[in-house]
């Protein structure tokens, strides 16, 4: 706006110039006024296009910048999800691990305790064996068969490796000695339970008939130890225990 304002002064001028000059010499100051007015408007012009050309390299580089910005930020967020995606492969791969170990563990602990029972079956003295040392902390006593112990108590013979089952021959008096030797470690919990019985019914027949033999009956227990399981009801129950702990290891 500046510039047009300039031409226009320039104009005047000349027209002053012609008028105080002559024709001659106003036609001479006229085209160089005309020649300079078209020279600055050719130079605004080209200033202008200047501008444009400058203001639409711009925006396309900003443009170019910006589809840069986001072909980078799509990258990093495919890289995002594919990391997450190898992390979460690499923690259900890590928890599959555990689990087979965890598995492996429990299959080799379920080895280890069928072994210790295999063992533990097949060591230690037979039950006939143990009663022989401790006759001598006994009245005079009676064994019972197979057939007694299934029909009173319920127990299985054919469920032992081994078994003794004595009473006192005096029916009056508490001593009872009984150890059985399990073929299965799975059978000792109902050979105890069964072992538990046994001292109850004798508990019962002796409360009000001999006081006394009662109370040998009440301080009796059950005990177990690997595949056995053993009941002392006597006077003597501490020197009979110490007896059959020391032969079922």
């Amino acid at each position: 706006m500046k510039k047009r304002f300039m031409t226009v002064a320039m104009l005047a001028a000349s027209m002053l110039v012609l008028n105080a000059c002559g024709s001659g010499h106003a036609e001479a100051v006229t085209t160089a006024a005309v020649t300079s007015a078209a020279a600055e408007t050719t130079t605004a012009t080209e200033e202008t296009t200047t501008a444009a050309e400058t203001a639409v390299a711009e925006e396309t580089t900003t443009a170019v910048e910006e589809t840069t910005a986001a072909a980078e930020e799509s990258k990093d967020e495919k890289e995002s999800a594919e990391a997450e995606s190898k992390d979460e492969k690499a923690v259900k791969d890590e928890t599959k691990a555990d689990e087979k170990n965890e598995a492996a563990a429990q299959d080799a602990k379920a080895e280890e305790t069928t072994a210790a029972e295999t063992k533990a079956a097949s060591t230690g003295a037979a039950p006939a064996d143990i009663y022989s040392k401790l006759t001598s902390y006994l009245p005079s006593m009676v064994s019972f068969d197979d057939s007694y112990i299934s029909n009173y108590y319920g127990i299985d013979a054919s469920q032992l490796d081994g078994y003794v089952f004595a009473a006192a021959e005096d029916v009056t008096q508490a001593d009872t000695v009984v150890i059985l030797k399990a073929k299965d470690a799975s059978s000792v919990s109902t050979l105890s339970s069964q072992l538990a019985t046994v001292k109850q019914q004798k508990e019962a027949e002796l409360q009000d008939y001999n006081p006394t033999a009662y109370q040998v009956a009440a301080a009796g227990f059950v005990k177990t130890s690997g595949n056995y399981v053993y009941l002392i009801m006597s006077g003597n129950a501490s020197q009979i225990d110490q007896v059959i702990s020391a032969n079922v290891g």
